[in-house]
């Protein structure tokens, strides 16, 4: 299921999804979490992109699987498998961590509000969803640069 897209691997083309739009997502929810005016204009942009960066990050880790057995077999001799097993690694953190950010960007697009707006039941909430929302999205950021570098490492070891 993770394997191709029109004949194409599936994982080459999702990983460009999840190196922009996760670190983009993160810095609207950084804004969304530390500026309580512009909660109302990011508060759309700020749900659809912590969704999005949970799902491409889901989607790139389940079609790496797939690609690490493909590989495994068809180029046994060529790849390293140690510096593999490393981009697995931070690859199932990179999702774990997305997946996070993922719930914690629909919690806080639900839960925080701008000033004007703000409710006293919430209020208790607001500064530790407003933390653990800049957290996630530092850790995502994070996580999948280092995901990436690994598999560059992999894709692009002994070529120069």
């Amino acid at each position: 299921m993770f394997d191709y897209i029109l004949g194409l691997p599936m994982h080459p083309l999702i990983i460009h999804a999840v190196v922009v739009l996760v670190p983009l997502s993160a810095l609207v929810a950084i804004a969304f979490a530390v500026r309580p005016t512009w909660r109302h204009v990011l508060r759309w942009p700020v749900a659809v992109g912590g969704l999005i960066s949970g799902v491409t990050a889901f989607v790139a880790a389940e079609s790496g699987e797939e690609l690490q057995r493909r590989v495994s077999q068809v180029r046994a001799s060529t790849t390293d498998f140690d510096l593999l097993a490393e981009h697995v690694e931070w690859g199932d953190r990179a999702k774990l961590l997305c997946l996070v950010f993922m719930v914690l960007c629909l919690a806080s697009a639900w839960f925080l509000r701008t000033p004007d707006e703000d409710e006293p039941r919430r209020r208790n909430l607001e500064i530790p969803l407003a933390i653990l929302l800049v957290v996630s999205a530092l850790s995502a950021i994070i996580t999948v640069g280092l995901a990436g570098h690994a598999g560059a490492q992999v894709t692009w070891a002994g070529l120069g």
